[in-house]
């Protein structure tokens, strides 16, 4: 599963039982459960700091880091930046 379905059914998941997730911190909780591989070796080392550290309990820097470590770049878009430098130069 890609990041962006991962994310989305987890948070279809959160909407469904409302009442068990009040706050941000079951939200991060649920969604760290259901990650694999080497997401759950990424978050292993964060689950065990002390002190606990605010991506614990911030949805928002939680999917911002899953982004920054396994979201997929638009390679579209880089791949015509690349063409584009390549690009013969009028001098």
């Amino acid at each position: 599963m890609t990041l962006h379905p991962f994310i989305i059914s987890c948070i279809m998941a959160i909407d469904s039982q409302p009442h068990k997730f009040v706050t941000y911190h079951p939200w991060v909780s649920y969604a760290a459960s259901c990650l694999s591989n080497i997401a759950m070796l990424w978050w292993q080392p964060i689950l065990v700091m002390y002190p606990k550290p605010s991506i614990h309990s911030d949805w928002g820097e939680f999917v911002n880091q899953l982004n920054i470590y396994f979201g997929q770049p638009d390679l579209a878009q880089v791949s015509k930046c690349t063409l584009h430098i390549l690009k013969m130069q009028d001098y």
